[in-house]
């Protein structure tokens, strides 16, 4: 049995779930909810010892990070591949979803702390308040961020960073999709897997220099490819629990 330990909205946890659909694979569904810390309570951080979503549990084996639980998932359920044949195409597969997850993942969240105000989630806090909030923060990078993002916020020159490495990457994606309908070749893989969410969060932080695809016109067609997968519908059309 798949069970996932996911939440909704997660750019990481959409990457399961588009899996889990292009694999057309039944799973449980246990949502964990970020804005009521869930995912640092001690029985979750039993099976993520990072406290993050999302966590996959096969049949007892507990697996993290998103980007090995979609290849472990390619891998143990072959049908309908997801990674290239080629041994070289399987490298710039990996490549890609490396770079993904080094550049955009922490600079699109630089941005969407300021884009979606989520400084209003902390705002409320008393100094004891955060002080237990930060203490709960399993990994000490993350914890000093986050500390640093709410009593400073994030000023216009990381704001600035954050957007030009950003644009180095959906630059380097427009390039190579030239001639070819996804970032393998014909089909999609787990590179464009990976980086789906991520798009998404873009438009979603209405950050039009990065999302006029009139200037990246083949990395705009390959998203409008995307959206249309009917995996991809399935995975974005998860209902939030109430």
């Amino acid at each position: 049995m798949l069970k996932l330990y996911h939440q909704w909205t997660s750019t990481c946890s959409k990457r399961v779930r588009i899996t889990l659909a292009e694999k057309n694979l039944e799973w449980v569904s246990h949502h964990i909810s970020l804005k009521d810390l869930e995912h640092l309570e001690p029985w979750y951080v039993k099976l993520n010892s990072e406290g993050v979503v999302p966590t996959l549990d096969h049949d007892g084996k507990i697996l993290t990070e998103s980007n090995f639980i979609i290849e472990y998932l390619d891998e143990v359920f072959p049908d309908n591949p997801l990674r290239p044949s080629d041994h070289y195409e399987r490298w710039k597969m990996r490549n890609w979803m490396h770079r993904f997850e080094a550049v955009l993942h922490k600079n699109i969240n630089t941005i969407s702390f300021v884009k979606q105000n989520r400084i209003k989630r902390y705002e409320a806090f008393s100094e004891e308040e955060l002080l237990n909030f930060l203490s709960h923060q399993v990994n000490a990078e993350r914890r000093a961020s986050y500390e640093k993002r709410i009593r400073n916020g994030v000023s216009a020159a990381e704001m600035v960073f954050a957007e030009d490495r950003i644009a180095e990457v959906v630059d380097e994606m427009n390039i190579a999709l030239e001639g070819k309908s996804f970032l393998n070749g014909d089909r999609v893989s787990l590179a464009d897997i990976s980086v789906a969410p991520f798009i998404e969060r873009l438009e979603a932080n209405a950050l039009n220099q990065l999302t006029d695809w009139t200037k990246r016109p083949h990395l705009g067609s390959w998203w409008s490819t995307m959206q249309e997968l009917p995996s991809y519908k399935k995975a974005f059309d998860f209902t939030m629990p109430n």
